[in-house]
């Protein structure tokens, strides 16, 4: 693939319209905005509970629907549901994971709406890859303590500690866990990051 063609499918990948209204029928259900973003691959700002609500809905399509099919689409499925897989038990999020499963328990993996919603989230990841998952959720957690450049910051010093920092979804028992494992994360924090609480 060329450059320009590989830019101008980038562009593409980008340049989606902004989701419509939730139809009546997902306005009552959990995460319905986030299903119909992923269905009808419109621009949406994924929380990290939608996030995590998407890894259990790929998790089931891996495992259950070997779907998506395409073997670099499927690894990159396998990264995005190990990131949220890795998230601690005791995490709210892990009730927004099993959402995702549950919701795929009704769906048939021979019908449309499965193969629709792999290859959605495989959009939306293809889009994300080269973004860090830590950082929006570290804003959306410390937004009013915290800048975007000292989120950046924070994975930076927890980098050396976690290599895989930024496909990981933010959890402050990360931050925890880094310093734990090397006491220098701490002293990078305080005074490269201006970050004393956390």
């Amino acid at each position: 693939m060329t450059f320009a063609v590989a830019a101008l499918f980038a562009l593409a990948l980008n340049a989606q319209a902004p989701c419509p209204a939730s139809p009546e029928t997902y306005r009552d259900l959990e995460f319905g905005d986030a299903r119909v973003a992923v269905e009808e691959d419109c621009r949406h700002n994924f929380t990290q509970d939608e996030q995590v609500f998407l890894a259990g809905i790929a998790q089931s399509l891996r495992a259950n629907c070997k779907l998506p099919r395409h073997g670099d689409d499927r690894a990159l499925v396998e990264r995005f549901t190990r990131a949220a897989a890795a998230l601690p038990a005791h995490s709210n999020r892990a009730s927004a994971f099993a959402a995702g499963k549950s919701m795929m328990e009704d769906i048939r993996c021979d019908g449309p709406e499965a193969a629709l919603l792999a290859r959605g989230i495989v959009i939306y990841l293809k889009r994300t890859s080269g973004s860090s998952r830590f950082v929006p959720g570290c804003l959306e957690v410390y937004g009013q303590r915290y800048t975007g450049e000292q989120c950046r910051c924070i994975a930076g010093a927890l980098r050396p500690v976690l290599p895989d920092i930024d496909q990981r979804f933010f959890e402050r028992e990360l931050v925890k866990e880094s310093i734990h494992r090397s006491p220098r994360v701490a002293v990078t924090l305080m005074l490269s990051c201006g970050v004393s609480e956390y």
